[in-house]
């Protein structure tokens, strides 16, 4: 049940960063081809868990993620038009970067065991049922970086994934907030200068 809670939550995720954000055409097709896909395996995973499933599932979220939130990242930063749709899509793609480190720390434990130390103890990546809403949960802590301690890595490529994954959290909001402010102030600035124009000309 609380797996399917988390997957009820990518998947509405995923359908959000499809058709409530602004995308070109080619890449709402790309990311459609590789979201079908993963929400299926994801799904069957849950009703007859696989390696290969997973694995597979795993591979293609990464993907699906990567591309949809370059394409609103770069729809931000370069379109510079700040309107609803483009908050919805700087909210979804908060969400699936967490996601997909998420993802990226289940591949890390599965390629290199170990690289993550559990309160718990040692668990394996496969026969332990919550393994991938650990992984979430972790991903959420180290993206807010809150940091409480209960799962750590340990190994060098886990560190350093866990490292890059902290930074993007502080520069996302820092960086993003910054942007959306100044967009929206520059056309707020814009709408008021028009506006008193009209009212001299009406004089």
């Amino acid at each position: 049940m609380y797996v399917a809670i988390w997957k009820l939550f990518l998947a509405g995720t995923i359908l959000s960063s499809i058709f409530n954000c602004h995308h070109k055409r080619i890449v709402k097709w790309i990311a459609s081809l590789l979201a079908v896909p993963s929400v299926v395996l994801s799904w069957l995973n849950l009703a007859h868990p696989s390696e290969p499933v997973f694995v597979a599932n795993a591979v293609l979220t990464i993907l699906f993620m990567f591309v949809c939130v370059t394409s609103i990242l770069y729809d931000v930063v370069l379109r510079a038009h700040v309107t609803l749709e483009t908050l919805r899509g700087v909210i979804c793609a908060y969400f699936m970067v967490a996601f997909a480190f998420a993802y990226v720390y289940f591949l890390l434990e599965y390629l290199v065991p170990g690289t993550f130390m559990f309160a718990q103890g040692e668990v394996s990546v496969f026969s332990f049922t919550r393994f991938i809403s650990e992984m979430l949960y972790f991903s959420f802590i180290t993206l807010l970086t809150i940091g409480y301690g209960d799962i750590v890595a340990v190994k060098d490529v886990g560190q350093t994934v866990t490292v890059l994954e902290g930074i993007i959290g502080q520069f996302y909001v820092a960086i993003l907030v910054a942007r959306l402010v100044s967009v929206y102030s520059f056309y707020s600035d814009k709408r008021l200068i028009r506006a008193l124009e009209r009212d001299k000309k009406k004089k």
